[in-house]
């Protein structure tokens, strides 16, 4: 067997609705020898074992499934990295789906390439209407597409989430640190822990991957955001605790670009504070969240972008009452 190039990980919990949308993208001739796919199907109670069996008995040397108990989204990205043989890693929604075309040529340009991380634009979907989201469609406007950096050169200007990210498989594996499972926002932590070992990196201006929005479970909803609070609050903790621990081993750059990340979760913590009624205890909790990053980790409380909460901060939270009342007048999502 051919030496796969590269491993499209699935992770799948009851996806029966969309998955063979995914994976059906997934599928082209002039790359199907150069990966595997990996359907990881985290207990699902649903049609999408079955589903993604079909697909393995039609193209064995292209899909596999792998069963799993239930343990969240982390744990499937865990298992991937576990079984993964190619070269490179590639993260694929259960629900979401790429564009062939575009995904091919990104397939074809990774046998030529040898950098740690690739970075491919995406686009978020309207699941109604199925019109992409413009804002989110280009996000590496502030670098070369197709020219190869160094981290620092683009330190401050770009971070990969994992919708754009493909990253060499070896360095998931040298991070010897478990996303965690039964938690949501783990994206965070897929994207922040193999910094430490990633130096070069390349962006792509075709639009690979489609981020299907509007579902009713999402995880980035208003409600779900409130609801799973303390879940957000734990993985922005265990990124600070993560640099705290390598600090000896990063280069700045490395150092200022997981900070960046962390500075763009505080913010998000931030604003799902101010989602909640006045008078529920949230402005405490801010205020004590924001002097402990800044009293523990200053660089990345310095990284933080939202213009609401530096006001917050100028005025000691007094203004934290007109930031609740100016959120309900916004858009009930993020």
């Amino acid at each position: 067997m051919s030496e796969k190039i590269l491993t499209v990980v699935v992770p799948s919990y009851n996806v029966e609705a969309y998955l063979e949308e995914g994976l059906n993208s997934l599928i082209h001739p002039d790359i199907m020898e150069d990966m595997e796919v990996l359907i990881i199907n985290d207990g699902s109670m649903d049609r999408t074992e079955e589903i993604g069996k079909q697909y393995e008995a039609e193209y064995p040397r292209l899909f596999r499934v792998i069963t799993k108990e239930n343990g969240g989204h982390g744990s499937t990205i865990n298992k991937g990295i576990e079984e993964a043989a190619g070269k490179y890693f590639k993260v694929l929604d259960g629900d979401d789906w790429v564009d062939t075309e575009n995904f091919r040529r990104l397939v074809k340009m990774l046998k030529r390439l040898d950098v740690d991380v690739v970075g491919s634009n995406y686009t978020m979907v309207d699941h109604t209407t199925r019109r992409p989201a413009k804002l989110q469609e280009y996000p590496f406007e502030k670098v070369e597409y197709g020219r190869i950096y160094h981290l620092e050169e683009v330190v401050g200007k770009v971070t990969v989430p994992m919708h754009a990210m493909t990253i060499k498989t070896e360095l998931l594996r040298k991070m010897k640190v478990k996303i965690d499972e039964h938690m949501f926002y783990v994206d965070m932590e897929y994207i922040t822990f193999p910094m430490p070992y990633v130096d070069t990196l390349i962006f792509l201006e075709p639009s690979v991957y489609r981020y299907r929005l509007g579902l009713p479970n999402q995880s980035m909803s208003i409600k779900k955001m409130q609801a799973n609070l303390k879940n957000h609050l734990h993985v922005l903790l265990r990124l600070e605790k993560y640099v705290e621990r390598m600090d000896a081993k990063l280069s700045e750059a490395q150092r200022q670009y997981i900070n960046e990340i962390i500075g763009w979760m505080i913010g998000s913590q931030m604003k799902i504070y101010i989602s909640f009624p006045l008078g529920s205890g949230k402005r405490k909790e801010a205020m004590a969240l924001d002097a402990h990053m800044r009293r523990r980790n200053p660089g990345a409380w310095h990284s933080v972008k939202n213009k609401a909460v530096w006001f917050m901060r100028y005025t000691g939270f007094l203004t934290f009452p007109a930031a609740v009342i100016a959120f309900k007048h916004r858009r009930n999502s993020y």
